[in-house]
């Protein structure tokens, strides 16, 4: 089995200590052969793997964050707008979460430990377990877990700026930019226009939403060991889910917005916020336009400003090694939500 490992020597917590720890997993499995390749600038994930099949390479080994894994899945697919391949005919997909979130590797069940994830993954290697995953489309684009326009890619926006002033991207850091950037929509609240229509035919219209996010898997996102969901029955085989809240105004405005970040998941305060919240799941397409350009982001990056963008859900558009899912947010007990909530600070 031939594999290219493809190592961000700017992820967050990537070391020469870590690779020491990791890499024996890796070369211990049999008949496995390891050809290894720095990043050494933006996009340079997306350049090395395009146009590779499963001739040039069976697996493909991310060692990275969501950032990094997005690279190498738009580098494998090609413009979306074109006829997907079929994912047997591209080399398989596995991930070694070392950036700051790890959303999608986290999602398929692996733990967030790098050390610990790379085990289980040279276990699943072995025995050669994978599986297919739906993923989503912006555009031209490619996203695997998240995608939006407002107040999520404005979070991310000046969570960037605290990374370029050299501060980490902490899960308390997250949450002040993510409090500062609630009052601002508040004052300011985006005007997004959506249209959405899922694989069951149903359809969905709604005019100048504030806060809109469309998820490929659940949770979106984590604050440190805190899982975030919006949409319960979400997964990666179920297609895009949207999460919205038409007013954000007023206190069960506040509630419905800060439920994208993971507040009253157990749905105490459901009754105020009830009216505002927009949960459309299994999306196949969906079109969000804005009147005037404002930021949009795709797995945890932000993509610039935009005036519309048209979602799309591919159903079996990858293979990655992945243990059995991890247990839904949703089933997640008060008492383990309060304990990650304080470990968060």
């Amino acid at each position: 089995m031939r594999a290219l490992m493809i190592l961000n020597p700017n992820s967050t917590t990537q070391s020469s200590e870590l690779l020491r720890e990791i890499l024996p997993a890796l070369f211990a499995i049999e008949r496995l052969s390891l050809f290894v390749r720095f990043t050494q600038h933006p996009q340079h994930a997306e350049e090395m793997v395009s146009g590779l099949t499963r001739t040039d390479f069976d697996l493909i080994i991310v060692l990275g964050g969501d950032g990094t894994v997005n690279e190498v899945i738009n580098g494998l697919l090609g413009s979306a707008e074109t006829e997907n391949p079929h994912p047997a005919t591209l080399p398989k997909l596995a991930v070694i979460p070392t950036g700051s979130a790890n959303v999608l590797v986290r999602a398929l069940g692996f733990s967030a430990d790098p050390v610990e994830a790379v085990h289980v993954l040279a276990r699943l290697i072995e025995k050669d377990i994978s599986r297919t995953i739906c993923l989503g489309t912006w555009n031209k684009r490619w996203f695997g877990v998240n995608a939006g326009f407002g107040l999520d890619a404005d979070v991310l926006a000046q969570v960037d700026r605290v990374r370029e002033q050299g501060f980490a991207a902490t899960p308390f850091r997250y949450m002040m930019v993510t409090a500062r950037a609630v009052l601002r929509a508040r004052k300011n609240p985006p005007k997004i226009n959506v249209s959405a229509t899922s694989r069951q035919g149903e359809e969905i219209l709604l005019d100048e939403v504030p806060v809109l996010l469309a998820s490929n898997t659940n949770p979106w996102t984590f604050l440190g060991p805190l899982p975030v969901g919006t949409n319960p029955a979400n997964s990666f085989d179920e297609g895009l889910s949207l999460f919205g809240v038409t007013d954000i105004s007023g206190f069960g405005g506040l509630i419905g917005v800060l439920r994208l970040f993971g507040v009253d998941n157990q749905k105490v305060l459901s009754r105020i916020s009830s009216a505002r919240i927009i949960n459309f799941d299994s999306a196949s397409t969906a079109t969000l336009s804005c009147p005037t350009p404002h930021r949009f982001q795709a797995d945890g990056e932000s993509e610039g400003k935009l005036t519309k963008v048209v979602l799309r859900s591919v159903p079996d558009a990858v293979e990655i090694y992945a243990p059995r899912s991890a247990r839904p947010v949703h089933e997640r007990s008060l008492r383990e939500m309060v304990r990650d909530f304080i470990r968060v600070f």
